[in-house]
């Protein structure tokens, strides 16, 4: 989807409604784009800079998105394991309080929209650690990530990922 002319994965604050981050994923989720959350399974959450919780429809023809105008521009599809090749990759060094690391950028023609998408730095980051846990194998690139990105905490259901990679193999 695109937020404010910027690729981004839905999300946002957790709400003192929220019982935690999973509540908060499903309900920004249904807000921004109208995904029921009885729809998803929930896979694994990630380690947090950001909270990223990663859920899998397991009956994707079930979710019909739309897209609030208020919180979204617009909704797109891209297939994950993009997130892993180095074709239509580049990347940009950067530093921050003497670390380097690598800012990823990845383009992609959405050919039912007829238009060109930059997804890049923090999205680009999750899709990529994502889609290195769904595929189970790295990326066909260095990543270099910043260490304030890496935090140790991984909660994920391998046995859901198995479920994932028979059905997009």
């Amino acid at each position: 989807m695109v937020k404010t002319g910027e690729v981004a994965l839905p999300g946002g604050k957790r709400d003192e409604e929220d019982s935690d981050y999973v509540a908060t994923a499903l309900r920004e989720a249904r807000e921004e784009i109208g995904l029921d959350p009885s729809l998803v399974t929930i896979v694994s959450v990630l380690e947090p800079f950001v909270t990223k919780v990663i859920g899998f429809l397991p009956d994707k023809k079930a979710f019909k998105p739309f897209q609030n105008p208020a919180e979204v521009e617009e909704i797109f599809d891209v297939p994950l394991e993009m997130f892993l090749k180095d074709k239509n990759r580049r990347a940009e060094e950067r530093e921050h309080e003497g670390e380097r690391y690598l800012l990823h950028y990845f383009d992609y023609c959405c050919e039912d929209k007829e238009k060109n998408f930059i997804i890049w730095a923090l999205t680009a980051g999750i899709l990529i650690r994502v889609a290195s846990i769904v595929y189970q194998r790295s990326p066909e690139f260095q990543e270099l990530k910043p260490r304030f990105w890496n935090q140790p905490k991984l909660i994920l259901d391998l046995d859901m990922i198995g479920n994932i990679n028979g059905e997009q193999t």
